[in-house]
């Protein structure tokens, strides 16, 4: 099992593999990004939400971050008390938490559908992340993005949560109204 968490330490970004049953917990690997909305490396920067992906055959944990950078690291690199550099694949814009993500497969192609706190549900195209150098450049703006393209659902809003329900529909959470309501749609 993987947990994502911060620390206390000068890499406060900490993603930990932890054997289940949990009967103990190791250091965790240090963790550290390009944040392109910031136009810097951070150590600091919370991963909010994030979805297991194989690249090339290779374990990978897709994280997206606070405003909004998509991260990519190498199960592999993750070993206790390391420090590890992720691949942004993608800046989605800043000033932006994101909520909740699934990776999924549709006509032969992969993507990550992504729901955000102000920018409502993504999907994103996962071709070419296994080639992608990463973002190391600043990005821009209040809607600044780069890296992996995506589409704004925009006829779909108000997810809190998703998860997938078989291999065709995602479950959804979706607060709109003044109402919670739990629904279903075809993978876009």
């Amino acid at each position: 099992m993987i947990v994502a968490g911060l620390s206390n330490e000068e890499f406060a970004s900490k993603l930990r593999s932890l054997p289940f049953p949990f009967d103990t917990a190791d250091k965790g690997t240090s963790v550290e990004i390009f944040h392109g909305a910031h136009g810097r490396f951070e150590t600091n920067a919370p991963v909010r939400v994030f979805a297991p992906y194989k690249i090339d055959g290779e374990d990978n944990i897709l994280a997206a971050y606070t405003c909004t950078p998509l991260v990519k690291f190498p199960v592999s690199s993750l070993k206790p008390g390391e420090k590890v550099k992720g691949t942004t694949v993608a800046e989605l814009g800043n000033r932006n938490r994101p909520l909740s993500m699934i990776v999924y497969k549709k006509d032969g192609k992969d993507y990550v559908l992504l729901a955000n706190s102000d920018r409502g549900l993504m999907k994103i195209r996962l071709e070419g992340v296994d080639k992608i150098e990463g973002i190391v450049k600043p990005v821009r703006g209040g809607t600044g993005t780069a890296g992996l393209p995506y589409d704004k659902l925009e006829s779909i809003t108000g997810v809190q949560k998703l998860d997938a329900f078989g291999k065709e529909h995602a479950v959804l959470l979706v607060a709109r109204g003044g109402k919670t309501n739990l629904e279903t749609i075809a993978l876009p």
